[in-house]
């Protein structure tokens, strides 16, 4: 009898699984899609210590800011 390979994915919890890249894709507006793919590269450049999250909202805020002038 063959089991089935589980992969651990980390940062999602035991007994938790997560949707395939592909059906996510086919289920997100193409603005979503825009939104989680910024999202991903945000947490993933943070986690990495490529810059920190007060970083991140300085340069948030900055860009808010000059949109309503």
């Amino acid at each position: 009898m063959a089991s089935a390979e589980v992969i651990r994915e980390r940062g999602v919890p035991v007994g938790k699984t997560l949707i395939s890249f592909d059906h996510a894709m086919e289920s997100l507006s193409t603005d979503d899609r825009f939104k989680a793919t910024v999202y991903a590269m945000n947490s993933l450049l943070i986690a990495k210590g490529v810059y920190s999250q007060e970083e991140f909202q300085f340069q948030f805020r900055q860009f808010a800011q000059k949109q309503s002038r």
